[in-house]
């Protein structure tokens, strides 16, 4: 399979990349799976990673503040606490593993829930374990909007973007783009800061949509 690069870093090639980031795609209808767009994230994703023959496939996404999609859910790697519905990147790495990913190399950051949360906490807390460049995978529009917008204000590293071909249209809601500005505006340099208000301000545009009529991730 031929894999299509967006640049992002200036002058960075995909022949330097080491790790690979899955951002989340959404869940099916019951919480419980990926649907047919993330599920095309994780295949590109694999079979980028066998290609590039190194490093960490990072699977990053819990849900959107407004999918409440899903039975209690808890696992031993996250003592204490519950979510609704088996995280996204939960659910990414189960896929690769079926699909034959050896399991050391996949690591599963299952808190974010957008974007910008997404890159933000599989970098500050670590999920890639070293600042080796990463290839960032997505459909066309979506990661647009990361290389453009969110990568350049939450990653410390060098990066490209893989695009997913998609199944339907790939332009993302105009307000897709100003939203994400909003959020990952003027964040201060603490991670920890900094991934905590992201959060609270992804939680507050998406309720506001909730309450202005979207009721789904897409």
């Amino acid at each position: 399979m031929e894999l299509h690069v967006l640049s992002g870093t200036p002058g960075l090639t995909l022949d330097q990349v080491a790790h690979v980031l899955v951002p989340g795609h959404g869940r099916s209808a019951d919480g419980a799976g990926l649907n047919p767009g993330g599920e095309d994230r994780c295949r590109i994703a694999l079979t980028l990673h066998r290609h590039l023959g190194r490093g960490l496939i990072v699977c990053a996404g819990y849900k959107s503040p407004v999918d409440g999609k899903g039975d209690v859910w808890t696992t031993p790697e996250a003592p204490g606490e519950t979510f609704r519905g088996v995280p996204e990147a939960d659910l990414m790495r189960d896929w690769l593993l079926a699909a034959g990913a050896d399991p050391a190399v996949i690591r599963v950051e299952r808190r974010s829930i957008d974007t910008v949360t997404n890159l933000l906490r599989a970098e500050h807390e670590g999920h890639f374990g070293d600042d080796r460049p990463v290839a960032i995978v997505a459909q066309r529009g979506h990661l647009s909007r990361i290389l453009t917008v969110v990568a350049p204000r939450t990653l410390r590293r060098g990066y490209l973007g893989v695009v997913v071909p998609a199944r339907g249209p790939t332009r993302e809601n105009p307000l897709a783009g100003p939203v994400s500005r909003a959020i990952s505006a003027f964040l201060p340099s603490d991670p920890t800061a900094s991934i905590a208000i992201a959060s609270r301000r992804a939680e507050n545009f998406w309720r506001t949509a909730q309450r202005l009529g979207k009721r789904s991730y897409h």
